[in-house]
């Protein structure tokens, strides 16, 4: 077991008069840091600073950053003011700190981020609570007004990382060296305490606090309390990360009502509850399931005894509901599925975040375990597993000419639809792009430049120019060319005839994301770490227009019927017009959503950070249903003959009614 250390920083006294002195930081961190230490809650080993020197901050930070295993879990928590610089880079500020001289007095961002890229651990957690009241030095208010974002995420990327940030606008504003507007107590600390203390941050009531559930929590509240704040979120990391324990937990009242209720259609929905609590919860949550599945074993109703024994035995049991009292019909009428209803669900053992893929009434996806399964649509039968090794297989599968292609870090694999035997695999010089396509027997395929191969054996038919210095991450085929997008700050389309750039474009808040599910006509469509959503003419590379969501894109955005759907980190989806780019709705989840969207019959399906997979109407934006599996959901759902198709971090792919 890897050891959970905190470090906590609290500043709200400065020699420098143009600081204003803080009240809340010290009491927060002393807060933070109680319910931290809590062996029965959270059990960090916590170390505290109050309102100390900036070298002996920089100093507790290189070694609390130093020696770490990988699977120790680290946190630093910062509270006081946040400063920019001339040129924009973001500078914590310690007591000694001076607005004039924040490069030798402060705590600067890029110097924190490399203590954090050094450190071997790949759980790291870093939450900044900070009044960036002073955000702009005086001499440079005039010239960065128009910028009221701090940009406080960016500054902090990195593999095995998440940054949770109270805020990330300029919410004050200097008028020559007097702060106007006061700093409020925090908020965000409070509900995050509150959170992690009274165990209500528990969203799914499994007993564990994961940091996706923590965030989600306290986002709600903040929001709620004061809308002109909130709470910004990026991670980096594979699975889940269990913050604390909810040492508060019990049976919910409802499952307690349904356990005493002398209908047994009640007892026997209590049993799908406590059977989807023995499957998620900790150790304590499943004990107790499974003492009141034993003694449901012994109700006087045979549905429900025969349910619970099933479970009990891990398997789904024959279940046969008591009827309610109705009339007869003259005809027999087959039930309608409820739509939001589970299917079936296959668990592979690890985060399922590839994107599904249906053909021939089976479904293909890949796993965190490094396997590629094919199951079948109707019964949720594995027909067979591959492991590709090498890594976790997060690629979305391309199905073509008897074989299914995925990529794995540098390996491209071409698997038999028929046995799931590999048939070839071909090593590139750098990390193949997480989507790749098929047509007219070759099979696309991004590197540091678009690579073509044969499907039949895997040899290379033809590959286009090299295009900056950065791999590529994604692949779209959209008629004569083809589009890929760089690890930087660049989109690039190659014509599929002369194989030479047709043109390329520069997207200024880099790492631009796009799939096949984003081209419509003459545009594709492509979203940015900075938020923005652009349209792209695909003859010439020109933007037709660009919105600024609020939260950084993670996942393609998706387009049908003149409306293009996209996902951010700010909770939300977005519908756009999209010829014109005006927005028609926009949707609020409870976590960053990293998931593409899917389109079919008038309603879009995307899961979210908060384990939540949703069905919302396309034309208005209203929520239909919402399906809960208890773990984040980054998978992009598939959706075929009625059915969603996703996977989750809880390691299931799920088949889920779409309309009933």
């Amino acid at each position: 077991m890897g050891r959970k250390l905190a470090l906590l920083i609290a500043t709200y006294a400065y020699e420098d008069e143009g600081l204003r002195q803080l009240t809340s930081p010290g009491h927060d961190a002393e807060a933070l840091a109680e319910v931290l230490r809590d062996p029965d809650i959270a059990g960090f080993d916590v170390t505290i600073l109050v309102n100390e020197p900036h070298h002996r901050v920089g100093q507790a930070l290189g070694e609390f950053f130093h020696d770490r295993r990988g699977d120790d879990l680290t946190l630093l928590y910062f509270t006081g003011h946040g400063l920019k610089d001339d040129a924009g880079r973001l500078h914590l500020a310690a007591t000694d700190t001076r607005r004039d001289n924040l490069l030798f007095t402060s705590l600067p961002a890029e110097q924190i981020d490399r203590a954090m890229s050094g450190c071997m651990s790949r759980r790291q957690v870093l939450i900044l609570d900070c009044c960036y009241s002073g955000a702009f030095p005086a001499a440079t208010r005039l010239a960065t007004k128009a910028d009221d974002g701090v940009h406080a995420l960016e500054a902090f990327q990195g593999r095995g990382r998440t940054v949770l940030t109270a805020s990330d606008a300029t919410q004050y504003s200097f008028e020559g060296d007097q702060v106007t507007g006061g700093a409020p107590q925090s908020v965000f600390t409070r509900h995050l305490v509150q959170g992690l203390r009274e165990g209500t941050a528990d969203l799914d009531a499994d007993g564990d606090i994961t940091l996706d559930e923590l965030y989600a929590y306290v986002h709600d509240r903040v929001v709620a309390e004061m809308p002109q704040q909130r709470p910004k979120r990026q991670d980096n990391v594979e699975g889940r990360i269990v913050i604390a324990r909810n040492v508060h937990w019990t049976l919910p009242a409802h499952l307690r009502n349904a356990l005493r209720s002398p209908l047994a259609n009640d007892r026997l929905g209590a049993v799908e509850a406590l059977a989807h609590l023995h499957r998620i919860g900790n150790e304590t949550v499943r004990r107790r399931a499974e003492e009141e599945l034993r003694q449901l074993t012994d109700d006087d109703s045979i549905s429900v005894s025969r349910a619970a024994a099933a479970h009990l035995q891990d398997r789904p049991a024959a279940v046969e509901r008591t009827p309610a009292p109705t009339p007869v019909p003259t005809k027999p009428v087959p039930a309608r599925p409820t739509p939001g209803t589970e299917r079936w669900n296959l668990q592979t053992g690890g985060c399922v975040r590839s994107a599904p893929v249906v053909a021939d009434r089976v479904v293909y996806v890949g796993s965190d375990t490094g396997a590629l399964y094919a199951v079948d649509t109707v019964t949720g039968q594995q027909r067979w597993c591959c492991p590709l090794g090498g890594g976790p297989v997060r690629c979305g599968p391309a199905v073509g000419d008897g074989a299914v292609f995925a990529a794995v870090a540098r390996t491209l694999f071409a698997v038999d639809i028929h046995t799931g035997l590999i048939r070839w695999a071909t090593t590139l010089r750098g990390d193949v792009s997480r989507t790749v396509g098929v047509a007219h027997r070759r099979v696309y395929a991004g590197v540091g430049r678009v690579q073509v191969f044969d499907t039949e054996n895997g040899s290379l038919d033809w590959q286009g120019p090299v295009n900056g210095a950065s791999y590529y991450q994604w692949l779209v085929m959209a008629g004569p060319v083809t589009v890929v997008g760089n690890r930087g700050k660049h989109v690039y389309a190659v014509d599929n005839s002369t194989r030479r750039l047709a043109w390329s474009t520069r997207i200024a808040g880099g790492y631009p994301v796009s799939g096949p599910s984003a081209v419509s006509g003459r545009h594709l469509y492509v979203g940015d770490r900075r938020g923005e959503l652009h349209a792209l003419d695909l003859s010439d590379g020109h933007r037709a227009w660009r919105y600024d969501t609020g939260g950084p894109v993670r996942s393609a955005p998706a387009v049908a019927d003149g409306t293009v759907y996209v996902g951010n980190d700010d909770d939300r989806v977005y519908a756009f017009d999209a010829l014109t780019g005006a927005m028609r709705w926009r949707f609020t989840a409870m976590a960053p959503v990293r998931s593409t969207p899917a389109l079919a019959g008038g309603t879009v399906y995307f899961g979210s950070d908060d384990g939540n997979i949703y069905a919302v109407d396309t034309a208005t934006g209203q929520e239909r249903w919402r399906f809960p599996t208890g773990r984040p959901v980054a998978s992009s759902p598939a959706v075929t003959d009625g059915v969603v198709y996703v996977g989750g971090d809880d390691g299931r792919l799920y088949a889920i009614d779409a309309t009933g």
